[in-house]
């Protein structure tokens, strides 16, 4: 087994990694919660066979279809946290139906698992400036922290000027934001999802240096390691996203092995009792870039 002192997988990381999974199930035509259940499990057995415990981001969908999923992933020592009681970007949602969704979402969890749900991380990681409502929410509903912010403009959205470091909102609430690397003015996640898998690993060995200093964790879905899926355009995708996230999936693993030569605790044991600093952020005006300052 694997400790959490082994060797550096120096060519795809700079540093020890924590290993997370964004428990939903794909979007296409006729996939529904249940088909998560299987890659998720494949994803579990990865991580118990090298002795590691990672964290399951697990969508209130997933809770309500596959009880018995979650609780297998909970009694077999890893981390459960919420990835939203609906799997839509934040700003789209009212404040009020969002706060009673999570509160619902939170507790349905906890009652799986008999344990408190520490962590939540945004459906595409959507917490923006557009969606800081969500922040004071996510607090008053118990959340210790958040895994969801892009610090920095990105294709997705993001926040610009946000720290690359766990820092604390005013609020409370710790955020651990995506390790990220610079790329054509854009701040890319290098160590997740399809990025993981589509950019050729020599390119992602020559970037993984930018990464040092963060706090740095990989992610996964369940359809990232299902090579047996048919392809199919997903709801509200075009040709080119659908054909980038069925892409080079048998990669998954292969790039998760080298990572888990130097594995580092779930996230919430990571940041229990972290010193972090406080970030001050202003509501931007119109045509404003988002700016923070540190306390």
């Amino acid at each position: 087994m694997s400790s959490y002192s082994g060797a550096a997988a120096r060519a795809l990381a700079p540093g020890p990694v924590s290993f997370t999974v964004d428990v939903e199930h794909p979007p296409a035509p006729g996939a529904g919660p249940e088909e998560a259940t299987a890659p998720t499990l494949r994803l579990v057995d990865f991580l118990d066979a090298r002795g590691i415990r990672g964290t399951f981001f697990t969508t209130d969908e997933i809770a309500r279809a596959t009880p018995a999923l979650v609780r297998e992933i909970a009694a077999r020592g890893h981390e459960i946290g919420s990835h939203g009681d609906r799997h839509i970007p934040l700003a789209r949602r009212a404040v009020g139906e969002f706060a009673s969704g999570m509160a619902a979402a939170k507790a349905r969890l906890e009652d799986l698992t008999g344990s408190p749900v520490e962590g939540f991380r945004a459906p595409l990681f959507s917490l923006r400036p557009d969606a800081a409502f969500a922040i004071e929410a996510l607090h008053a509903a118990g959340f210790t922290y958040s895994s969801s912010v892009v610090p920095g403009p990105a294709w997705i959205g993001g926040w610009p000027g946000a720290p690359r470091v766990p820092f604390r909102w005013p609020c409370g609430l710790i955020e651990c934001p995506v390790p990220v690397v610079r790329l054509a003015g854009r701040f890319l996640p290098l160590l997740g999802g399809m990025y993981l898998r589509v950019i050729p690993e020599r390119d992602a060995s020559r970037l993984a240096s930018r990464l040092a200093g963060q706090m740095l964790w990989t992610y996964c879905h369940p359809y990232d390691i299902d090579t047996e899926a048919p392809f199919a355009l997903w709801r509200g995708l075009g040709l080119f996203a659908s054909l980038m996230l069925h892409y080079n999936r048998a990669a998954t693993l292969r790039r998760w092995t080298r990572l888990a030569a130097n594995p580092a605790p779930p996230l919430g044991a990571r940041l229990e009792g972290a010193t972090v600093e406080v970030y001050q952020w202003r509501v931007q005006r119109q045509g404003e870039t988002a700016k923070g300052e540190k306390a």
